[in-house]
């Protein structure tokens, strides 16, 4: 069905203000370093300016997330309605069951959930490693440089888990479109093994990224112990100092978000082929 994208193109207006919201709330974010390293020095320096700079940036950054979360509670759960019906309505037409049809409704959930909460959590996760190495560029290239070659390893591993998740992904939806019917006719030990089959897929997808996170965070080690080196030889003012490596451990940040993220987009195209009413639908045992 066309209801997905149809009803995601009735919504962009607020999407765009949502989206558009977080990238004003990430960017005062990214310049919470730069803030207070200018004011560190300017204390030092006996003036004010610098305090003044912070508050500004911290004031304007509490305005536009306060104002954006609770634009964003009113907006997506007008999308959730409108959709979640929209799905209950044209499943029906199709003739697909309603054990099927409940769960897809709880896929709708899952997907509005991602574009709220999920998105939101990329756009952060964009400015911790793209504007954190940005700034790293413009106060220190040379450790700007560092950073960016350890980017490489880091993207050949969320790679190799986005594609290990869509594998896990689809059986677990599988399996979950399967819940409702199991519950309601199944034997204790169907009802046990439905249970168990779930568990593993929820081990298996938390395994993949616990290894990719280990690897990463080994990575961010030998980055930290480098860009603490560097910058204490290179002897700078003290609040320059302090916001390079508040700019390096944001960036390391950003790392640790990605996986979870990309995990949950893997299983976007799953969700959006049973909300759309495409492939085979999920014979119940």
């Amino acid at each position: 069905m066309a209801a997905l994208a149809t009803h995601l193109r009735r919504h962009r207006g607020a999407l765009t203000v949502t989206y558009g919201g977080a990238v004003l709330e990430n960017t005062f974010e990214l310049l919470y370093p730069f803030a207070i390293g200018l004011a560190v020095d300017d204390l030092l320096a006996d003036s004010y300016r610098g305090i003044g700079v912070f508050v500004a940036v911290s004031l304007a950054h509490t305005l536009v997330a306060v104002a954006r979360q609770r634009y964003d509670a009113r907006s997506f759960n007008r999308l959730y309605v409108d959709l979640a019906s929209a799905v209950v309505e044209e499943q029906r037409e199709r003739g697909v069951a309603t054990t099927s049809i409940v769960a897809r409704t709880a896929l709708v959930s899952e997907y509005v959930d991602f574009l709220e909460v999920a998105v939101v959590a990329a756009i952060a996760a964009a400015f911790a490693v793209l504007g954190s190495l940005v700034m790293l560029f413009v106060y220190d290239p040379a450790l700007g440089a560092v950073a960016a070659a350890a980017a490489i390893p880091v993207a050949l591993l969320n790679r190799r888990l986005v594609r290990r998740s869509s594998r896990i992904f689809r059986p677990l939806n599988d399996e979950a479109e399967r819940e409702v019917s199991t519950i309601e006719r199944g034997t204790p030990a169907e009802v046990r093994g439905h249970f168990k089959v779930l568990g593993r897929h929820w081990i298996r997808l938390s395994d993949a990224e616990a290894t990719s996170w280990g690897v990463v965070d080994l990575i961010a080690l030998g980055l930290s112990v480098f860009a603490l080196v560097h910058v204490t030889d290179a002897a700078g003012e003290v609040g320059t100092i302090f916001a390079v490596i508040a700019y390096v451990w944001s960036y390391l940040g950003g790392f640790d978000q990605v996986p979870a993220v990309l995990q949950r987009m893997s299983n976007l195209g799953d969700i959006r082929r049973r909300i759309d009413g495409d492939g085979e639908v999920i014979r119940e045992r």
